[in-house]
């Protein structure tokens, strides 16, 4: 009789630490499940920055905050200058999947911005949205090097998100040029006068960008100027080291004619380029300026 009570008793204990030792087990691995969750989240929003809608966007490197993810491919797998390249951008949300609605910007549902890292170089361009979340288009590189490609978007009922990566280039690379401040901010394009007043070029400050248009044979102001985009032009700007990058929309309420005002906030001081997309007479053209902003 005593032995079947201590049988008892020690059948009882051992069915005490299986049970214990299952309830540790599962705490560990809902634990590891949760960590590996918060770790997939984490590297999927490091991908693109998130921006609340505005007057422009800003994009800046140290900034990690989004809801979707940009997968880059190419071909050929090895861009080479001059030739034709295929980009393909496939883009999907925090949970791996594709984001299939987006908001129209400037007219387009992504805009696909590509510099050579000393900024000689500049393109931009809207990729095809072939469904799914996938999009492409086809370009050449000029030159070869290093470029950084900026993907502007929106997923549908989101903020605009930039994300961005780095390419390079194969062929016969130019030397870099080396980014001055431009002493006076007026250009000649195509047959158009372009000048350029930006006030408080100071970082932190909101800054104004007055474009004014004449004809460069009267003299004249250029009352025939056309929408571009939708609007009365495009600016982007990137600074020097690539770490900044400002899509900039025009004043809201502005008619086409010959002035065209756009405001923005330099995020920090340095050396920055400014490229203005304008149309007149049905055709498109870019007045390039480089600027220094102070502290």
């Amino acid at each position: 009789m005593q032995r079947t009570i201590q049988r008892n008793r020690k059948n009882r204990h051992r069915k005490l630490q299986i049970g214990l030792m299952a309830v540790l087990l599962s705490a560990a691995y809902t634990t590891s499940q949760t960590s590996w969750a918060s770790t997939a989240s984490a590297a999927a929003s490091s991908s693109a920055s998130a921006y609340a809608p505005g007057h422009h966007h800003i994009h800046d490197d140290h900034t990690a905050s989004a809801s979707a993810s940009v997968q880059w491919s190419y071909m050929p797998l090895k861009p080479l200058a001059g030739e034709s390249t295929n980009i393909r951008l496939s883009i999907t949300d925090e949970h791996g999947r594709p984001v299939r609605n987006f908001s129209l910007n400037h007219e387009k549902e992504l805009h696909l911005i590509a510099v050579r890292s000393d900024l000689s170089e500049f393109q931009h361009l809207h990729p095809v949205d072939e469904g799914a979340g996938r999009f492409s288009v086809d370009t050449r590189f000029m030159k070869g090097g290093s470029y950084k490609l900026f993907a502007d978007f929106t997923p549908a009922g989101e903020g605009n998100q930039v994300a961005q990566t780095i390419v390079e280039v194969g062929g016969k690379a130019a030397a870099a040029e080396t980014l001055v401040p431009d002493k006076q901010l007026l250009q000649n394009v195509g047959g158009t006068e372009v000048s350029l007043v930006a006030d408080q070029l100071r970082a932190g400050q909101e800054t104004s960008l007055r474009f004014s248009f004449k004809d460069g044979k009267t003299g004249k102001p250029a009352e025939d100027m056309e929408p571009y985009l939708g609007a009365a032009g495009h600016v982007v700007i990137i600074s020097d080291n690539l770490a900044h990058y400002l899509h900039v929309h025009p004043k809201e309420g502005q008619t086409i004619g010959p002035e065209a005002a756009f405001e923005t906030t330099f995020p920090a001081p340095g050396i920055y380029k400014i490229w203005g997309q304008f149309q007149r007479h049905g055709d498109n053209f870019i007045a390039s300026y480089t600027i220094k902003v102070g502290e």
